[in-house]
């Protein structure tokens, strides 16, 4: 019976879809029979297989069995053991609610004839993802070595969570996978670390380098391995396809679910490790709260991951986490002075309410 694993992240640009492509190539290479499923519109992995969107011209197919659907309608890509099932703009298996029950009874029975199914989400938040994820035995999160990418990782934990308890209690973690990683980088390394030290065994022991073949490969409609098979590319997604086929390489009875624990996601939601590893007293996340021109609450801190978290809150939520400011007189821009130690420049934010409610937000610089 075949695994079904997501490959998912809100942020784009970690590695989502070249994490599928050669992964699922990696494990065909193992002589493992692997399904491709591509659910993003830019068709990214599909183009990355040599091939681009395709169009049913069916408006039928919406209403038909979705197993009939995927099983007939399934490439056979150059990678060996390795399937396709393309994006199909004019097929959408999510514009309902209830089709999520008919995507997964079509998983369930193509999955029969695999070993794995690998699933490319899109690469930003939609109803989809919760779909996706409600259907997956695991999810393989790319994370990549910077970070905007650690910045944006605690709000689709949150998503996890969210699913984990409310529509697939079976959903687990099949691991962090770090990519785009370079050593001679000095924040790859702190965010290596960072992402090892919050979540131990759950980080794959592999880590993916930051290397040409795998960013030229798919202008080729190639995986990398199929491009260069001696590349670093190559060798880093064959070693992380042997890590998962070790990982899994366990009698059920005796798996344990690879979970985050509740306090575990708690403390790197709230920055409390993310202080230190990533860059001292020098990372941006000290500077913003450091400067702040109002005393702050411990738990308050702990809130404010960036100024995004703002939006949408009501005043008395505002005034509550960022204390007492400068206001217009007609109270719609608040206003808080951030580097008051500099003397000769000075940086407000600038908190923009309609309706009694957070719209957005600016930064100002004025000379003094």
């Amino acid at each position: 019976m075949g695994k079904i694993i997501s490959i998912c992240n809100q942020k784009g640009g970690v590695g989502k879809t070249t994490t599928c492509v050669n992964l699922s190539a990696a494990l065909g290479v193992l002589e493992k029979k692997v399904l491709v499923i591509d659910t993003d519109p830019q068709a990214n992995a599909s183009v990355s297989f040599g091939f681009g969107v395709e169009n049913f011209d069916n408006p039928a197919l919406q209403f038909m069995d979705f197993t009939s659907v995927i099983r007939n309608n399934i490439i056979t890509t150059n990678s060996p053991n390795v399937d396709l099932f393309p994006f199909y703009e004019d097929l959408n298996f999510f514009e309902k609610a209830s089709v999520s029950s008919k995507f997964k009874k079509a998983l369930n029975s193509n999955k029969k004839s695999y070993d794995f199914i690998l699933i490319d989400c899109v690469p930003f938040f939609k109803a989809k993802n919760l779909e996706i994820l409600a259907v997956s035995d695991a999810v393989i999160i790319p994370v990549q070595c910077d970070y905007y990418a650690l910045e944006g990782l605690h709000k689709f934990l949150k998503t996890v969570r969210f699913v984990q308890k409310k529509l697939n209690s079976n959903l687990h973690i099949e691991g962090f996978l770090l990519t785009m990683y370079d050593k001679r980088v000095n924040l790859s390394n702190k965010v290596a670390d960072y992402v090892r030290n919050c979540f131990q065994d759950l980080v794959f022991s592999t880590i993916i380098d930051r290397n040409a073949k795998i960013t030229q490969a798919p202008s080729l409609g190639k995986s990398v391995i199929e491009y260069d098979a001696t590349c670093i590319g190559s060798k880093c997604y064959l070693n992380l396809a042997i890590e998962i086929l070790a990982n899994n390489d366990v009698i059920d009875e005796e798996k344990e679910l690879r979970v985050i624990e509740q306090e575990q996601e708690t403390v790197f939601n709230s920055k409390k490790l993310g202080r230190t590893p990533l860059s001292g007293d020098d990372s941006l996340y000290e500077r913003i709260l450091n400067n702040f021109s109002c005393e702050y609450e411990e738990e308050q801190k702990s809130f404010l991951n960036n100024f995004d978290d703002l939006i949408n809150l009501k005043k008395s939520s505002v005034e509550k986490i960022m204390g007492t400011s400068y206001k217009e007189l007609l109270g719609s821009t608040w206003i808080y002075k951030v580097n008051k130690e500099k003397v000769f420049k000075k940086k407000y934010l600038y908190v923009y309410f309609e309706n009694d409610a957070v719209t957005h937000y600016a930064m100002k610089w004025f000379g003094s």
